[in-house]
């Protein structure tokens, strides 16, 4: 009875998708009683990618994604994509067999601290009864802040816990915006669950974005500022373009979504519905966005001074000896701008951050509030079953492919258009930077065999390795994306790659 309740509510809520590593007990009743509503269940290879692929769809639907694990060790597995779904603030309700309440965990076999674990990678954790209302459970993770709910197959009454505290209109950010004469604009994520993009669109002020927020505002438009991360050295448009500002206007500007919170040089004023961290020393924090926009609209900043300072880092990237910036570009190029890119972690993510044009939020993903090594498979197959309409080109890096490479098995499975893109230097570059700094060993650094060719190969995805610019191209014109996924082994030469990063952070 639990399952049928529980299936006709993810059903009711327009979820099409479920994803975990099923057990014989209720998560394997609820699978069925999906599937007999038709809502499509995928078994992953590990608990923690169905975690992330139901979190990616719950950022790009705006519904929670769906998870399922058994009790123990499969909900440890699980944490693992919960605790990055927490990071990027991914909405996802995960349904885990449990223990039964008045049996300590401790002497049981698979015996696990399921609060534990929960404390630290969930909004809550809470009992489903024998009548679940899966509608509280989505309306929690969804909630702001959004973030992974685990429910667990038990007994008792699902106590939630009280939304945080409503953020009040305040008129001293209006004030603080209509004094000033050259604003600038950071929009947090806040900004793509609100549908703000239209409203910065219109806007004649410089306006960056967070890392995850990149594609809230089309960033080929001539007052797109690009990605701040706080840590920005001379070549960052940060650096360029902050010094000359008298007023930072946040839209849910966040200590997680940066990489360093300082004060800025000038006053600051936030835009939220949460309470804002003190990090940033905002003179004042508002719930009411009309006004602020209202306000924001006369002001005006001379275009080329924002053009002259991205495009003067675009020329840099791109001017430079062959580097994963060309690859970008010749992606950008090849469809149009009509491609999903993801991101995982590491150099490669660091210059993709500023090269990568987004045109949309949908259509841009990484893991950038915790720079979590990887997301990048899971991320791109939860985009693809979301969406397959348009093609998803993920890249990847050394340290983040091998980390759930089994499930590009699915990818070949389900045909899903996902172009695999491994940008290799040999080894982990953004740690080796350290080690050469430093003098200390590089030995645990290096890769004797970087290459996954072959592995790739046997599980059935089309393959090349290629040399320059040119045969990249040539493979990329080479791939159908429409009868499935592929791999491309894209090399470059270490220390090369160590120096691209020099004046950006």
């Amino acid at each position: 009875m639990t399952a049928q309740v529980l299936a006709d509510g993810i059903a009711r809520s327009g979820i099409h998708h479920a994803f975990g590593v099923p057990g014989s007990g209720p998560t394997l009743e609820l699978i069925h009683a999906l599937e007999q509503r038709g809502v499509r269940f995928t078994t992953t290879y590990f608990e923690g990618t169905a975690a992330l692929m139901a979190g990616t769809i719950g950022r790009l639907s705006g519904r929670p994604g769906v998870a399922l694990s058994i009790k123990g060790p499969g909900f440890a597995n699980l944490a693992q994509g919960l605790a990055a779904s927490w990071f990027e603030n991914f909405p996802v309700v995960a349904m885990v067999e449990a223990f039964p309440a008045n049996v300590d965990w401790r002497i049981r076999h698979k015996g696990m601290d399921h609060d534990g674990l929960a404390r630290v990678v969930a909004k809550a954790r809470v009992p489903m009864g024998s009548a679940p209302d899966f509608a509280r459970l989505a309306a929690l993770a969804t909630a702001e802040v959004p973030g992974p709910v685990v429910a667990e197959f038990a007994a008792g009454d699902a106590v939630l816990p009280p939304p945080l505290p409503a953020v009040p209109a305040d008129p001293n950010a209006i004030a603080a915006i209509a004094a000033a004469k050259r604003p600038a604009v950071i929009a947090g994520t806040l900004a793509i669950r609100r549908g703000w993009g239209a409203r910065l669109a219109a806007l004649k002020v410089p306006v960056f974005s967070t890392a995850s927020a990149k594609g809230v505002l089309d960033e080929t438009l001539p007052h797109a500022a690009g990605v701040y991360t706080g840590v920005g050295l001379a070549r960052a448009p940060e650096t360029a373009l902050l010094p000359d500002c008298d007023l930072i206007v946040g839209l849910g500007l966040r200590p997680g979504e940066v990489l360093a919170t300082k004060p800025f040089a000038c006053p600051a004023i936030n835009v939220d519905v949460v309470p804002s961290a003190v990090a940033f020393a905002f003179g004042a924090t508002t719930s009411d966005s009309d006004s602020v926009f209202a306000a924001l609209g006369p002001k005006v900043w001379e275009i080329p001074r924002i053009q002259l300072a991205v495009g003067k880092l675009r020329l840099q990237m791109q001017s430079g000896p062959y580097q994963p910036a060309h690859i970008y570009d010749a992606v950008d190029r090849h469809f149009r701008s009509q491609v999903r890119a993801v991101f995982d972690t590491g150099y490669f993510c660091t210059i993709g951050e500023h090269a990568w044009r987004a045109r949309r939020p949908d259509w841009c993903l990484m893991s950038g509030m915790g720079r979590y090594m990887g997301t990048g498979i899971p991320m791109a197959l939860g985009a693809a079953f979301h969406d397959a309409t348009v093609p998803t080109v993920a890249f990847l890096g050394d340290g983040g492919i091998g980390t759930h490479v089994a499930e590009m098995r699915i990818a070949v499975r389900h045909r899903l258009p996902i172009l695999f893109v491994l940008i290799t230097d040999g080894g982990f570059g953004s740690v080796r930077t350290r080690a050469i700094k430093d003098g200390l060993t590089q030995a645990p650094l290096l890769m004797e065999d970087a290459s996954w060719l072959k592995v790739m190969s046997a599980m059935g995805l089309p393959v090349a390795r290629t040399e320059g610019l040119q045969q990249f191209s040539d493979a990329l014109a080479a791939w159908q994306w429409h009868d499935g996924p592929a791999y491309i082994e894209v090399p470059f030469d270490p220390d090369g790659y160590q120096r691209m990063v020099e004046g950006l952070r």
